[in-house]
């Protein structure tokens, strides 16, 4: 992927993670919900951003020898 696409993920799955509702009650009923599958995701995306970002332009280095140096 590249960097404009990875950042695009991160901005949904960040919404996406921020609609979420880690709690929910109905009655005298309450269910937790764990919201650390969206975090991993998340840190691998900015792990991955990071990276990419870090890279610089490739070098290529072409060397050569002929017999008789």
């Amino acid at each position: 992927m590249t960097l404009d696409e990875l950042k695009a993920e991160r901005e949904r799955v960040l919404a996406r993670r921020n609609s979420l509702v880690s709690r929910v009650s109905i009655g005298e009923r309450s269910v937790q919900y764990d919201l650390a599958q969206a975090d991993k995701v998340l840190a691998d995306l900015e792990r991955r951003i990071a990276s990419q970002e870090r890279r610089g332009p490739r070098r290529r280095i072409l060397v050569s020898a002929s017999k008789g140096l």
